[in-house]
This record gives structure tokens, C-alpha cells and sequence, in this order.
């Protein structure tokens, strides 16, 4: 099916660990798959950073470096620039992402829902939901992320 280095080690998180996502986290990697074909994304290595509240915000920036090093205001779609903000909720090893802001307006309203798997007590990685293109390939895009500073509540 694709999506990411044979034989890495994960597990998931359950129900039960819905705190375990609630502060702020720094994107170390973005990588998109088209079956075992992987393309970083937002640079290598690209800048980003996301926040679980509480009491049921969120909000996620992604960027490539080298789009901010050039001074343009216009980002090319979703590889240099993106960023939302709205809800999030838990459910089993997934969370959902209800977009209320958006960076690219045609994209509230939607649900982002993401499989979260633990790599180890500070890095998690947040992975699409595969789809199957018409051609048969699997896309899938994971981003792993690193908690910033503090500790889990």
C-alpha cells in the first residue's frame, strides 16, 4: 500500500490518550508518498508548527523556508504555504481537523482527518487518510511532528 519506510516502529494512540496531543508541536518532516515514491513537501526540512488546545481549538501553519527566504507574497498552492485553524476532536487513533480559517478559502468547511501515531514520548506523526487515484496509485502524506518545550498534560 505505500506510505512510509518499511518496518518503522508506531503504535497508536487510543481513545484513552486525547490529552496527549493538547499543546504545541514543530513540524520536523513532510513527505508525500505516491506508493513507496516520496516527495518532501514544505521544504526539506520545512518549518511549521501546530496547536491542540484544550478546549477543542487548533491551528496549523506549514512552510517551506526557502518560499519565506524569497519575499514573495504569493505561495504556490499547498508546497510552499499553507494554514487553517478551527476545531478538533478525538476519535480512536484518529483527530479531525474542523477547518473555520483558511489560508486557501476553498478549504472551509472541511474535515482533515488524520491517523495519529506515536514514535516516542515527543514525536508523533499525523498521516492522511490513504486515497487511490483513478490510475490505482496510493497517496498518502505524513508529517511528523516534535513537542515544543513544556510538558504533557
Amino acid at each position: 500500500m505505500g506510505g512510509g519506510p518499511a518496518g518503522a516502529k508506531r503504535h497508536f494512540l487510543g481513545v484513552h490518550d486525547m490529552t496527549d496531543l493538547i499543546g504545541s508541536w514543530a513540524l520536523l518532516s513532510a513527505t508525500n508518498y505516491r506508493d513507496e515514491d516520496a516527495t518532501p513537501v514544505y521544504g526539506d526540512p520545512p518549518s511549521g508548527q501546530i496547536q491542540y488546545s484544550a478546549d477543542g481549538r487548533m491551528s496549523a501553519f506549514l512552510m517551506d523556508p526557502a518560499w519565506a527566504a524569497r519575499g514573495q507574497p504569493a505561495a504556490d498552492g499547498f508546497t510552499e504555504f499553507f494554514a487553517y485553524a478551527g476545531t478538533w476532536e478525538r476519535v480512536e487513533n484518529r483527530v479531525r481537523h474542523h477547518v473555520l480559517f483558511s489560508s486557501h478559502p476553498q478549504r472551509i468547511g472541511e474535515v482533515f482527518e488524520r491517523i495519529v501515531e506515536v514514535i516516542d514520548a515527543d514525536r508523533i506523526e499525523l498521516v492522511t487518510i490513504p486515497e487511490v487515484s483513478k490510475s490505482g496509485k496510493t497517496y498518502v502524506t505524513r508529517l511528523m511532528w516534535q513537542q515544543i518545550g513544556g510538558t504533557k498534560v
